[in-house]
Parts: C-alpha cells; structure tokens; sequence
C-alpha cells in the first residue's frame, strides 16, 4: 500500500462554505482504484491537555485511513512503532468507527512528505515520546476515519438511489432496503466510488457501538514481525550500498583536532558531527560492511581536541559540586504553598542520589542516506531512512545540510527500543554528512555498541533532598525539597534563568494535600549531554518523593498506604490506592521473609500505583523482587494486552536501573561501553507482574511512561521494611558495578 500512496492525485473535497478546506479533512484517489482520507489534528501539552486548535491551514493532516478496493483497511499512523503497540492501539480507534473486520486491518508509518501533510522543514512536526501516541493522534484517526466510512454509505446511498440516512454498515459492509430488496455493496466496491462524495463537514463521531476499543485486538506489527518481513533501521539494505562506522571523540565535547591516513580498505573517510557552531567531533569510515566499517574505524588514529572543563565532567566532581548547589546555588520556585507548620511529632530530613543512565536501546542508532545530486532538470534528492522518534525533524536536519533546492524524503522504520535517544538528531547529521560525500550510494550509519553507551543524551543525575514533618494523627505539617539537576531544556535552547519543568516533574502538583509546601530547582550547569529518558522527570523525583512520603509515615508510625490515603488530595488516586490495597493483598506478603513496599504517581495523563514484594539476603544483602503489583488508571484502555505488555517491559527496564545501571565519568570520558557492567535484568530476575486496569470512560492517558517512575521507590520501601530503617536506600543504584556475570 506504501507504494500506492506515492502514485496518487490529490482532490479538496471539503466544502469551503462549511468553515472547512483542504487542511480540514482531505481525499486523495488511489492509483489502485481505493481512496485515503486525512484529518488535521488537535495539539494536546506534554501531559495531554488539549491545547486551543490552529486554524485548519495550520494543522497537519497526518493521519489518513486507506480504503482499498481489495478490501483492505490500512491505518497511516505518525507515531513510530517501537514495540509500544500505539499503532494498534490507533487501528482499533480507527476500526470502530469503520465497522470492519479486524482481519482487514493493516497499520504502517505514515509517510513523512509534504504530499501526506508532513510539517515543513521549519516545523517541529510529529513525534513520538511523553506517552502521546494514542492521546495526540487518536482525534485525527477516529475523524478521518469516520469521515471515510460517511463517504462510502453516500456511495452506497447514491448507487441504491436512496437516502444515506437509510443505510447501515455492518463488517465493512453498507445495506439498505430498496423497493422491499436487501441491497449490500462492500467498501472494496464503493472505495473508487466513495472517493468522488463531497462532505459538507466533519462526520459526528461515536455513532456505532465499539467492537474493538477495550478489548486484546491482535497486534497489527506482530505477523511481520514473526515472519520477518518487518523493516527496522538495521534491516535496511539496498542495492550498491556501502555501510560506515564512527569513531567520535571519547572526552564528551571533544572535536577532531587532526587525523591519520585512511585506513586499508576503507572507501571513504569522512569528519562528522559538524554544526554552525562545533567542529566535528567524530569520523566516520565507509567500507564495503558495517563489521568492516567498524573495525576500520576503531583502528583510526585520530588526535582530538578537549574540552577546557573536561576534568569537571568527571562523577565525583559532579556529585561534590551537587552537593554544594544544594546549599548555596541559585534557586528557582517551583511550587510554593505557604501556611503555618503544625505541631510535629515526625521529622524527616533526607537526601536522595540519582545517577546518570544511558538509553541503552537493543537496536543501537543507525541511519541509511541515499544521495543524488542534481543532474539537468532534475533536482537533487536525499533519500533517508531511519528508525526516528521524530521523522519532521530528520527531515528538517536532512534539510538543513543538503543543498539549497534538495527534494528530501524520509521513511520512517520500525525502532528497537527508542526511550527518547531516537528523538535526537546527531546519528541522523552524521549519516547525512557521510551521505553527501558519498553521492549516488546509498550508505548506511551504524553505531558501535560502544559509541551507543559513550556517545549518549544521558539522563540527568539528580540530588533532592526533602526536609518534612508529619503529626501523630498522620498529616503532613510540612513539606520543603530542593533539586539539584542538570536541564535538558536549558542545553536545548531554553533560558538558563527559566524553570525547566522536566526537573521538577513529579515533584510539584502532587496528589497530596500539603500546607506549607515549597519545592526549589536548582541547575547544575554540567555539559554532559544530557536528554529525555522514558518518563523524565517522573523517573527521578518519584523516587524521592515516595521514599520521603514512607520515611515520613514511619516516623509517626502510620502504615505506608494508610498514611498515604490520610494526606490523599486527589479523590482519582485515592480511588487506585484503595484499589491497590486489596489487588496486592497489603499487608500479608506471600511468604515469610519477604517485605512490601508502596510507592504512586501521576503524570501523562494517568494514575499509577504499584506494590513490591521482596526478600533481602541477610548475609550478602542481595535484593530479590518476587512480585510487583500494579494498578494503573489510564483512563480509556485501548488495548489491556497492549497495557500490561508496557508495564511489565516498565518494571524490568526500571528494575535494572534500581538495582544495577549507571553511567560514570573519568575527565569527560564515559565508563560502562557496553552491557557487560550495564546490567539488565535476567530471565531469573524477572519478578511476577500482576496488573489491574481502571477502566473509567476517561480520556485516554498514557501508559509507555507511567510503568517506571514507581518501581524504585517501592522496592527501596520493601527493602526498608525487611531491613529496618537504618538500612534504607536513598542512592541508585543500590548495587553499583554490577555486571551481567561475563556477558
């Protein structure tokens, strides 16, 4: 069908009267005898609120619905399919306003083009990370999509000679009754037909009952991904390709000072990684394969220039000068409730560590860029391919470094794991950069293993110390916590001078109701890449915040649930933890030996709750996590498979980063370069994952993020609870130098 869509001819089918036009909703004639239709999109902010909608010439048009005359529906999803389900879970949306047989369902990435509506180059564009899938693309989906099936009942109408309202569509099937004559015409038959109905506005939505929203729908991507026709980056191959590898500077921030001869048997050498303002900061070396290439260039001799403030970027210099932030750097409010301390009988005052941690995808950055130059009349094209959370920015970085008047294209892959590292646009530059020296060969950029870990948008490490107190009738009398972290918005342009709100995430707006309460942000101005890791903020300050919530509750001898609920806010959360309490069977763990812990969040437009049950060995204090209970209210649930899939994957990637993972500098140079001392959970690790979904009509909310941020603090409160509180854990990881035995 990809095929298809790039041989077709575009009709405005909106009436101009109705207040609608070509950005509205449009329809475009397949070469095959079916029609698509698009429909623009609302914005929603990071946590899904709608925000108020552009005018219609403003909006996207990136979600489209093809109708096939082989009776096929196919689904173009903007979003990229990492293994999340989002496009399944948008086929569903898109299936029940059709009424059609889920074994004609078919879901691809849309392309990304200004044929389909792709942003232009100046735009931000489409982009797949906050757990927005499904809550940014679902309207523009469900629109089109019931905008698609109005067509083919007015075309069946028409055919019938009868009214539309007269007919019904069951399984991809319109019928009425004509003169007393059950009439049926199947949407294969009405596709080219239905492409000519002019609408006079958008379609009313809902007007048939669900089939498919809510329940374990077969996943879209898995049959290919069984049979192995799916396409991720690595799997990328074209005739005449040559592939390359990268050799960037080990000292982050480091450029190429000079560089030896080529080595033997390379095609090209090429320096990479330039910009405006930075010298390039790797070569990358193109052979006739990527084993080639990368032996290749791990042999490079390459002199490199270092950065004045490398011996700062090293980890104990950055956690000594955090730790003096804490107490003398500038301060920025976040949140300030005042009112007066109550009467305490409990006081906490407890700081908590977060390391630096690599994304640490299985598919490790890789990018294919074909490039032909201009020849007579025809422009120069730049063809890329790319497993990208951001297919509107590649677009726009390719863009950017081609000549002026350069046709781009981008196909945008399936991805092995993203968890925001594939949202970033360096291994894109670089593939670009390779490929304009290359022209008229396709070459394909991977990066090393090593590369992936060194080479990193980190996320950032953290210190937030919390100083509170509690009475003995179990309420929060007051509440102060100080943040000490790098900013990711303030490396991406953002003023120095604002508050980055990925720092405080989590943080502020709690669900608690706490009076006085006062949460300050203070930046650390490291220059150590740092970027957006699954769940942000929400990773980082959850663990502080439920830690210090359970120190507290401790302190005046309340049980952690019960203590909770006393200082609940939030009637919505108070509604998921009663739930929790009897999923996990609180307070009588499976076995002797074995402690629970508790810890809740929100964010991304859902409620999340998780219990931990653990058991410490007494003599090598070895933490083993036997079951995680988990209560998420996300809202509408598109997929309950879908849902558990992503909370299960949640605990095991959040588990490894409790227990085991972290990134750690010497002078500017990354230490752990590979999963050897990079611990990921093991089979043998992996915990029992019992999940309860709150299905409650809302909004839908996300669910790729809202699976991690719990974990650590609950398992540090189980451990806590086994151990005694002399032994809590107020630093991640709790085992740092783990290794995975040998790997």
């Amino acid at each position: 069908m990809t095929a298809i869509t790039q041989d077709i001819s575009t009709q405005d089918t909106a009436s101009e009267s109705s207040g609608m036009n070509r950005r509205g909703f449009l329809v475009r004639t397949l070469a095959s005898g079916g029609f698509m239709v698009g429909a623009s999109l609302p914005g929603l902010g990071r946590h899904g609120e709608a925000l108020a909608q552009s005018a219609p010439t403003q909006s996207p048009v990136t979600a489209w619905i093809l109708i096939g005359s082989d009776e096929s529906v196919t689904v173009q999803v903007p979003i990229t399919e990492m293994g999340q389900g989002t496009m399944t879970g948008l086929a569903q949306i898109a299936a029940d306003e059709l009424q059609v047989d889920w074994t004609r369902v078919r879901g691809q990435h849309a392309p990304v083009d200004a044929a389909h509506g792709g942003r232009n180059a100046s735009a931000f564009g489409r982009f797949t990370g906050g757990s927005l899938g499904i809550r940014m693309f679902s309207p523009g989906i469900k629109q089109a999509a019931a905008n698609a099936r109005q067509m083919l009942v007015m075309a069946a109408a028409a055919q019938f000679g009868v009214p539309a309202s007269s007919c019904t569509v069951k399984a991809g099937v319109v019928s009425a009754s004509v003169n007393g004559v059950q009439r049926s015409l199947s949407y294969g038959a009405l596709a080219q037909s239905a492409a000519g109905m002019v609408l006079g506005g958008n379609t009313p939505l809902d007007q048939y009952p669900r089939l498919y929203v809510g329940t374990s729908a077969r996943r879209v991507d898995i049959p290919a991904k069984v049979d192995g026709s799916a396409k991720f980056g690595t799997d990328v191959f074209l005739p005449g390709m040559v592939f390359a590898a990268v050799k960037q500077c080990p000292t982050l921030g480091g450029t190429v000072s000079s560089l030896g001869s080529k080595p033997t048997g390379a095609i090209a050498m090429v320096p990479v990684g330039a910009t405006a303002t930075r010298a390039a900061n790797g070569v990358a070396v193109v052979a006739a394969t990527t084993w080639d290439a990368m032996r290749a260039a791990r042999s490079l001799n390459v002199n490199w220039a270092l950065p004045a403030d490398a011996a700062a970027n090293d980890s104990t210099a950055i956690a000594s000068r955090a730790a003096w932030l804490m107490d003398n750097g500038p301060v920025i409010v976040a949140q300030d409730v005042a009112g007066t301390v109550g009467a305490a009988q409990g006081v906490i005052n407890s700081s908590y560590r977060l390391p630096f941690l690599a994304h640490a995808a299985l598919e490790p950055l890789n990018c294919t860029v074909r490039y032909t130059p201009a020849s007579g009349t025809a422009p120069a094209t730049c063809e890329v391919w790319a497993p990208t959370q951001a297919p509107d920015a590649v677009s726009a970085t390719t863009a950017g470094l081609c000549p002026a008047g350069t046709q781009v294209t981008v196909v945008n892959t399936l991805a092995g794991g993203g968890f925001g590292r594939k949202f970033e646009q360096d291994f894109i530059r670089q593939a670009v950069q390779v490929g304009l020296a290359c022209p008229g060969k396709p070459v394909k950029l991977t990066w090393s293993r090593e590369q992936d870990f060194t080479q990193d948008q980190y996320r950032p490490m953290s210190l937030s110390r919390i100083q509170a107190s509690a009475s003995s009738s179990g309420r929060i009398t007051s509440w102060a916590n100080r943040i000490v972290t790098p900013s990711i918005g303030a490396q991406r342009g953002k003023s120095p001078a604002a508050l980055d709100g990925s720092a405080v995430e989590g943080a502020v707006e709690m669900v608690y109701g706490i009076n006085p309460l006062r949460v300050e942000y203070v930046r650390h101005d490291t220059s150590l890449p740092v970027g957006y890791w699954r769940s942000v903020g929400l990773s980082i300050n959850t663990f502080a915040v439920e830690s210090a919530i359970d120190e507290l509750a401790a302190s005046v001898g309340w049980d952690p649930i019960a203590f909770r609920l006393q200082n609940m806010a939030d009637p919505r959360m108070a509604n998921l933890l009663n739930a929790l309490k009897a999923f996990s069977k609180w307070g009588t763990p499976s076995a002797s030996g074995r402690a629970q812990g508790v810890a809740i969040a929100k964010g991304f437009g859902s409620y999340i709750g998780q219990v931990a049950e653990v058991s410490v060995n007494a003599s090598s204090g070895a933490v083993t996590v036997h079951r995680v209970s988990t209560v998420i209210d996300c809202g509408t649930a598109v997929n309950p498979d879908a849902i558990r899939a992503q909370i299960e994957g949640a605990v095991a990637q959040a588990m490894a980063a409790t227990l085991y993972a972290q990134q750690t500098f010497i002078n500017g140079v990354a230490q752990v370069t590979n999963y050897n001392r990079y611990r990921m959970v093991k089979v043998k690790d992996m915990p029992q994952v019992d999940v309860q979904i709150i299905a409650n009509g809302d909004p839908v909310g996300g669910v790729g993020e809202p699976g991690v941020p719990c974990v650590a603090p609950a398992i540090a409160n189980a451990c806590a609870r086994a151990q005694g509180p002399l032994n809590r854990k107020r630093s991640l990881p709790f085992f740092p130098g783990s290794t995975m035995g040998g790997l």
